[in-house]
């Protein structure tokens, strides 16, 4: 029964890596952020396929109950995936600030020059263009 939940688990974490390749190829998912989940689809392949591993991990730094190594290492995880969330929201944050004015210094210097235009025209010119197409 051991060997099946071992099984199952490796599966999982297989269909997990492909999963990750497939939003890839398909770019729904950027190669910058998918490194994190691929290594930590790979650590979770490594203890299915050799669980005996955690139990000597967790001996060697004293921890009595390897499962509880395992709940340490996923919310280590976690706390990187989280940080590097928040570094990629902080980074896009600027961006969007910076992309917020340099649209509304485009938009002003539009309607200056829409004002500019506007006053530069004279009816004399509109006036000529009527002749044109009235001959």
């Amino acid at each position: 029964m051991n060997l099946n939940i071992y099984l199952l688990s490796f599966c999982i974490s297989l269909g997990f890596a492909g999963t990750i390749l497939y939003l890839i190829r398909k770019r729904k998912l950027r190669e910058q952020y998918a490194l994190l989940w691929l290594l930590l689809s790979a650590i979770m392949m490594i203890l299915s396929l050799f669980p005996s591993l955690l139990n000597e991990v967790a001996a060697q730094i004293h921890i009595f109950y390897a499962p509880s190594l395992l709940y340490l290492l996923s919310v280590v995880a976690m706390l990187f995936i989280l940080l590097h969330l928040t570094m990629a929201v902080s980074s896009l944050t600027s961006r969007v600030v910076v992309l917020t004015q340099t649209l509304g210094l485009q938009e002003q210097r539009i309607q200056k020059l829409e004002a500019q235009v506007a006053t530069s025209q004279t009816p004399a010119k509109n006036d000529a263009s009527l002749e044109v197409f009235g001959s």
